[in-house]
């Protein structure tokens, strides 16, 4: 019993390790932070801003008088250079045409866009605010100021300039979609679908925005509406691998894993390096059934990056796969990479117990220690091991001396119980339950195991009337707040077997219903129907038994051992 408590508590299964270690979901690569969205959202809208044509038709201008020609070749061959991607050339231009016409809106603009694009957001605003000093109702740089705020993630100044913009027509779409993902951002996941929606066509050409807005929806709880939108990175042509990334972990998150691993896919083809892509395509591909080939990504991953939450995971996979030479060789490498981690000794030690090297499982548990003194979960995992080695004194005191750590110490308590009943000291073991439940009446293995311990007694002589009463309330009551653990039903019909037969098979059926491997109920179940006349039935579920218990066997036979894998 003492191997529940340290798998239930200090063990995770491979689900779990998506949002507990490595790369965890949305976390090192928020669901905002494209930097490429963004770099294509500037270039949308500073074009219009640098266009000549659309300069012109820009409301608010003031009609100078007309600019010098100098200037205006300045401004041509500044966008020819922006084109062309030379960003710093095209500022040298733009600020030699600023010699001739120092308050050249256009000019201004321009340049305070161009250092946009370069992601220099301090110089940038200090053009931009310039050329509102010359004109505050030029839209352009306005605009460009909003977005300018938003890459420096200065949101609070963003959004006014955004609001601002909305109601002009030919910018209300850029308005609403920039709000919409600082919404997002801000977790406003209603003011950001709604503000997307309200951008039109436009949000749906660009990826920043379909994530914030298929996020938002997700958050919603709206998970068709959320993968209509993220269908529609299918038909974008310029989408980067770090934003297929970000779909991917979306997709993920909501237990889409099929299209989770097409979008990690398509980022793995142009940026197979990129943090945090290889672990999570892994934990995908170990989720749909694929282990080896999750095995093979991550030993690439962990051969170039060697990093704990890696090298633990791909121990957790190669154990899936037989493979028990490289999990201990993984765990051990993550243990020395991360001496402070609890989850590297804790699990380095569970596969130890798992394949009965206790002394080994003993030994990390120690070094951990050494590292974690006051590890209340080591100490747990460290009194389980002592139990396994039936040094039960000792692991009591560890049980102890591990209840003293914090509030929270029903592992410990109820650890404490099952030792003691391994050794057959019941009634300290009653004591120390009965106690423990005063303290978590909600906790429903300490009631079963509570009952449990009364069941064992009533097997030797020693339960009486009172005490077998107590024995089926608190099975009862684990029942209550468990319905689902099945074992409850079981050491419940053991109590009612002869004072009521058919309530006992009623708790036999339905401990079956929810665990039908459960062998100890079939054989229980078995026996009873032999009892009341049903001859067959009995004896098929008996002979069901024995071959169960044979198959168990061999299983246990061919199980490999930690000792040859040292």
């Amino acid at each position: 019993m003492n191997r529940f408590i340290a798998k239930s508590h200090d063990r995770r299964g491979i689900g779990a390790r998506a949002t507990a270690s490595g790369q965890r979901l949305g976390e090192k690569s928020p669901v905002g932070g494209l930097s490429s969205s963004r770099k294509l959202l500037v270039i949308c809208c500073c074009y219009g801003a640098l266009c000549p044509a659309a300069f012109r038709a820009q409301p608010g201008v003031t009609p100078d008088a007309p600019k010098p020609a100098q200037t205006q070749q300045m401004y041509k061959e500044g966008m020819a250079l922006v084109q062309e991607g030379r960003l710093t050339d095209a500022i040298e231009t733009f600020e030699r045409g600023l010699s001739f016409d120092s308050r050249n809106l256009v000019l201004l603009d321009a340049i305070g866009a161009t250092y946009t694009l370069e992601g220099d957001n301090r110089r940038a605003q200090q053009y931009l605010e310039k050329a509102l000093q010359v004109d505050p109702k030029f839209v352009p740089a306005r605009k460009n100021i909003a977005i300018s705020y938003f890459n420096s993630n200065q949101y609070d100044l963003a959004v006014p300039e955004f609001e601002s913009l909305i109601a002009d027509p030919r910018s209300s779409a850029v308005a609403n979609l920039f709000l919409g993902i600082i919404a997002e951002r801000r977790a406003e996941y209603g003011k950001s679908a709604l503000f997307l929606e309200k951008s039109g066509e436009l949000a749906y050409g660009y990826p920043q925005a379909l994530l914030s807005w298929a996020h938002s929806l997700y958050e919603l709880r709206q998970p068709p509406k959320a993968e209509a939108i993220l269908t529609r990175f299918d038909v974008l042509s310029r989408v980067s691998a770090q934003e297929y990334f970000q779909a991917g972990l979306l997709y993920s998150q909501h237990g889409q894993d099929k299209k989770a691993l097409a979008d990690y896919d398509r980022a793995n083809v142009t940026a197979p390096e990129l943090p945090g892509l290889s672990y999570q395509r892994a934990i995908t591909l170990d989720r749909l059934g694929r282990s080896p080939e999750a095995v093979e990504v991550l030993k690439d991953l962990t051969a170039r990056q060697p990093e704990a939450d890696s090298l633990n995971l791909l121990a957790h996979v190669a154990e899936k796969t037989g493979d028990l030479r490289l999990a201990i060789q993984s765990l051990r490498q993550a243990a020395e990479l991360a001496p402070q981690k609890e989850d590297n000794y804790l699990d380095f030690s569970t596969i130890c117990l798992d394949y009965e090297n206790y002394p080994l499982a003993l030994e990390i548990a120690n070094v951990g220690l050494a590292h974690i003194p006051n590890s209340y979960r080591l100490l747990v995992q460290k009194g389980a091991i002592l139990d396994k080695l039936g040094r039960r004194d000792k692991a009591e005191e560890v049980f102890r001396e591990a209840s003293k750590l914090q509030a929270d110490n029903s592992v410990a308590l109820l650890s404490l119980a099952i030792t003691q009943t391994h050794a057959r000291h019941f009634q300290d073991a009653i004591g120390t339950l009965s106690s423990a439940v005063d303290r978590f009446p909600g906790n429903y293995y300490m009631h079963y195991y509570l009952g449990n311990i009364l069941v064992q007694m009533g097997e030797t002589g020693e339960l009486n009337d009172e005490m077998r009463q107590k024995a089926e309330r608190e099975l009862r009551e684990g029942i209550r707040l468990n319905p689902s653990f099945a074992d409850s039903y079981y050491q419940l019909s053991k109590l009612l077997l002869h004072q009521n037969p058919k309530l006992a098979e009623e708790n036999l059926l339905t401990c079956l219903r929810l665990d039908p491997e459960h062998a100890s109920a079939e054989y229980e179940l078995g026996h009873l129907y032999l009892r009341t006349g049903r001859q067959k039935e009995g004896q098929r579920l008996i002979d069901r038994f024995i071959s169960q218990q044979e198959a168990e066997k061999l299983k246990e036979q061919q199980k490999p051992r930690v000792e040859a894998t040292q």
